[in-house]
């Protein structure tokens, strides 16, 4: 996920909540209802006045931008599987088949009717059936690669109806995670939010992460707006946007922005309260520092774009289960320092097929 899409899902922890990354099985997913906090995917607890906050810790808006500049987990509550089948790579004689599991959970430490602290856990591995190469060096493609995190979050209210606060997570994401300082990933948020009238807000904030696309280590200022009305709410900063539209009960568009490359765009059909289908595009991407590289600075960086179909059922108002399929195309490993979408130490995977499953828990 790019650090621009990860500050985005952080200030999507203050304002909505896509996640995505390789092999995920879907971002979270709204509630019925068309307001701020169902298009980012959460039940928000309220303190007197009025404003929500999201079981992360962050007004729904933040964990939004949080995952869209790097400094969220990118993993939903909940539990997650997807497949890939064993295709050709191009330019070996070599196959690449692929098998993501993730699992995450957030807890409250301490809340009250002005402020609360929040731990979040998280963890992806990715298994990587294959004989391929790296071309540079023609180093063995890692059979594994891990993204375990940790981090926590902490916000207040303040007079007026502002509120503050900072968020933070630590990780290894790596073929060999912990094996040294060098595969730590570390990031870092800071907001404020001035609300504007009942509904909408501005929300300030500097974001820094060790890894993405973006920014490396370089604390990023930005603003955002938040809004919300009857049937059109959303959150559009720099450099993303996230829009939720609901012309009707039965039909919700979605579209969601973050540099350089995370789009989701995605139509669902509610024929109950409880249930949907739904259909869209996805453009995603990863990253992980190989162990055994021979510049610090590069990452090993997944590129995938995803046309999916699916359905989605709550049970509860706890638990949202999700079943996704689709065609996986465009898919590349490519090692850089991230500022570019190609290099020569690069492998081709064919399109093909992916098969997906999210039980995520909502608070």
């Amino acid at each position: 996920m790019s650090s621009f899409s990860h500050c985005r899902r952080a200030l999507g922890l203050l304002l909505l909540l896509p996640a995505v990354a390789v092999g995920q099985p879907g971002r979270s997913q709204p509630d019925p209802a068309p307001t701020a906090a169902a298009a980012a995917g959460t039940i928000p607890w309220t303190v007197p006045n009025g404003r929500a906050f999201s079981a992360s810790g962050l007004p729904p808006a933040l964990q939004f931008t949080l995952e869209s500049l790097g400094a969220s987990t990118g993993v939903p509550d909940g539990i997650g599987y997807s497949w890939y089948p064993d295709l050709p790579v191009r330019g070996q004689s070599a196959r690449i088949g692929l098998t993501n599991y993730q699992a995450g959970l957030t807890a409250p430490v301490y809340t009250s009717d002005t402020e609360g602290l929040f731990i979040n856990t998280a963890v992806r591995r990715l298994d990587v059936r294959n004989n391929a190469f790296l071309p540079v060096r023609r180093a063995p493609f890692p059979e594994e690669l891990w993204d375990p995190q940790v981090g926590g979050a902490y916000v207040a209210q303040i007079g007026g109806g502002w509120s503050w606060g900072v968020y933070a997570n630590v990780g290894s994401a790596s073929d060999k995670p912990f094996h040294s300082l060098a595969e730590m990933t570390v990031a870092g948020l800071a907001f404020l939010r001035v609300p504007q009238g009942e509904r909408d807000g501005w929300l300030f904030y500097v974001v820094s992460t060790t890894s993405g696309q973006i920014g490396h280590n370089i604390p990023i200022p930005g603003v955002a707006y938040e809004f919300q009305t009857d049937r059109l709410s959303g959150v559009v900063g720099f450099p993303f946007v996230n829009l939720t539209y609901r012309p009707i009960r039965e039909i919700q568009c979605e579209f969601n922005y973050a540099a350089l490359t995370d789009v989701l765009a995605q139509v669902s059909y509610f024929p109950l309260d409880n249930a949907r289908f739904f259909v869209g595009f996805e453009w995603t991407n990863q990253s992980w520092f190989r162990a055994e590289r021979r510049i610090r600075d590069d990452q090993l960086f997944w590129y995938e774009k995803r046309a999916i179909g699916g359905l989605g059922w709550r049970p509860t108002s706890q638990v949202d289960l999700r079943l996704t399929g689709g065609y996986a195309f465009d898919r590349y490993f490519v090692e850089n320092n991230g500022f570019t979408l190609s290099g020569r130490n690069r492998v081709d995977l064919s399109p093909g097929p992916f098969v997906a499953a999210q039980i995520e828990l909502k608070y």
